[in-house]
Parts: C-alpha cells; sequence; structure tokens
C-alpha cells in the first residue's frame, strides 16, 4: 500500500522543522543538532521526573527517570534511544519514556548511553548493560521491583535492547521479561529484500556503522550485531515491530525469525503504510497508537506473571 497520508503529514511537518536541510559535507556536530532539534511529538505528565547520573564502565551514564502516579512498587523498563548509536539522548526520548510510563505503568530509565564516533563500539551496549544492573540492584530507591523488568530500544535502541539481554544471560542477570525492539537494526550488511519500498537510501546505512565499530570484525560480534549470533536460546519472550516504509524491516522480520526458530516466544508485527519510528506520533497516526497500545498491553501482561 502507498504511504498513510497521516504519515505524509508527520513527515512533512518533521522534515519541515530542520529546514534547510544540511550538506554532505556537514559537520557532525551540525548534524547531531539537527537530529536533535528534530520535532517529535511531547508526551504527557508523570507522577515524578527524575534525572541522575550512574557511574558507569567509563564515566557518568546520565539517565531520566519516569514514575508513575501512585503507590508502587513499580514494575521497571530500561528505554534505550535511537540515533544510529551517533545520534540522540535523554531529551529527544522524552516524550516517549513519558508515554511509555503512563501507558504501561511502569517506572521507565531513560539511558543516554555513550555514543560513536567518540565513543565506539562496545560503549553503547556497555553503559545500556550497566544502566540495567543498576536499576535491578536498586530498584527499591526508585519505587521499583527487580522482579519485574522489561527492555524497549528502536532502530538502534532496539539492537541495544536485544544485546542486553544476550548480556544478561550471558552474564549475572538481571531476569528480563520482555524485550520490545521498533524497527531495530540488527545486521552489518544485511540486504533488503524490497529495496523499491526504501525511503533512507541503502548506502546511508554504510556511515552509521562505520561510526560505530571499532573494526569490521566487530561485525561477527552479537553484541554488535545480533543476528551474528549461533544461540539466540534462553532469550526473553519479544515483541518486534516494523514499518513497511522502512529499510530495516526486512530485517527486523529476519531476527524475528531466528529468534523463533531458536524456541524464544516471539510476536512480530508489520505496520504497512507506516515509516521508520512512526510509533513516536500517536496524536497524530492511528497506527503510531495502535502499535503503541499493543506494546503496552504485552508490557503489562508481562508485568502481570
Amino acid at each position: 500500500m502507498p504511504l498513510d497520508p497521516q504519515a505524509v503529514t508527520v513527515i512533512e511537518r518533521r522534515d519541515a522543522s530542520i529546514q534547510p536541510p544540511l550538506g554532505p559535507d556537514a559537520s557532525l556536530a551540525d548534524r547531531r543538532g539537527r537530529f536533535n532539534q528534530t520535532w517529535r511529538e511531547l508526551g504527557p505528565e508523570v507522577g515524578k521526573v527524575e534525572d541522575r547520573l550512574l557511574s558507569g564502565p567509563r564515566g557518568d551514564i546520565p539517565v531520566r527517570i519516569y514514575t508513575p502516579s501512585g503507590s508502587g512498587p513499580f514494575p521497571i523498563l530500561m528505554l534505550f534511544h535511537g540515533g544510529g548509536f551517533v545520534f540522540g539522548n535523554i531529551d529527544t526520548y522524552d516524550g516517549n519514556g513519558r508515554r511509555i510510563c503512563v501507558g504501561a505503568d511502569c517506572i521507565v530509565v531513560n539511558v543516554e548511553y555513550r555514543v560513536a564516533p567518540e565513543h565506539k563500539f562496545p560503549a553503547a551496549p556497555d553503559d545500556c548493560y550497566s544502566a540495567t544492573l543498576w536499576a535491578a540492584e536498586n530498584a527499591a530507591s526508585i519505587n521499583g521491583d527487580a522482579g519485574r523488568m522489561a527492555i524497549c530500544g528502536d532502530s538502534a535502541g532496539g539492537n541495544l535492547s536485544t544485546v542486553v539481554c544476550m548480556m544478561a544471560r550471558d552474564k549475572i542477570g538481571p531476569r528480563i521479561r520482555l524485550q520490545v525492539m521498533r524497527c531495530p537494526v540488527t545486521h552489518r550488511n544485511y540486504e533488503p529484500l524490497t529495496v523499491d519500498l526504501e525511503i533512507t537510501p541503502p548506502s546511508s546505512r554504510d556511515w552509521w556503522w562505520k561510526q560505530y565499530l571499532a573494526d569490521e570484525a566487530d561485525a561477527q560480534n552479537p553484541y554488535a550485531c545480533p543476528m551474528a549470533s549461533k544461540d539466540l536460546s534462553g532469550l526473553p519472550p519479544a515483541l518486534i515491530i516494523t514499518a513497511e516504509y522502512d529499510e530495516l524491516r526486512d530485517e527486523g522480520e529476519a531476527y524475528a525469525r531466528m529468534l523463533e526458530e531458536a524456541g524464544v516466544a516471539t510476536t512480530c508485527v508489520r505496520y504497512d503504510g507506516m515509516f521508520h519510528v512512526f510509533h513516536m506520533y500517536p496524536a497524530y497516526i492511528d497506527k503510531a497508537k495502535e502499535a503503541l497500545a499493543q506494546e503496552f498491553a504485552m508490557l503489562r501482561e508481562a508485568f502481570s506473571r
């Protein structure tokens, strides 16, 4: 089907927020600034918002903690932002964190991990895993329940979500009840099956990976590229959301099949007529609202077990 008219309206407004467009020789700082200033939908009010600095493997990790109204203790969701491992921060995903907090009635820990190229792999997953361990070990201090944890992210954050689940399986926990990946990137050189449907030119993805990987050999490391894993068994149940008009669509769905073949309970839903990370605009796109409702329902069910 063609791009949904609501999606077209949002894309036009989003693109207008970053005018004039940057040229091919724009600096990294300019590109990062434009990404961070792109229009995104604001989120609802929550019971409490607190910024903290956590002690990480190579320095402090900024986090923003959203707590629902009510008495608690609440389930905890770790949120890892997108941005190609290069852009993004807790501010760009503030609205997203607020929506999850209210929609799933859980504490959300929005993590500002180190980004490339200043901090290449494995800086990002190390920070995300450290923050997840902190949340589990200090759950009582934030009115949370370490026995009810989930992880969520989109694009690069979707990659980090499943990678942290691998790290939790391979190391000392914690137990994760659900991993949510929206439009995830999972492979260094995946060839989309439907290049005619791409909005992002396939040549652009190479730039992001070159910023992130310290060495091309890292593309064989499952903690960098989850589809390189030889063993996905033992990971928590997964929800993968893909969009028809997204160059990451096919690899996200291929990763879902790999999880299923490894015995991981996996729900994979494609939203036709949608674009990359469409879920950021539920007030403007009906299918974004539908995708988030599905996500919140699965989170609430996982937290209730």
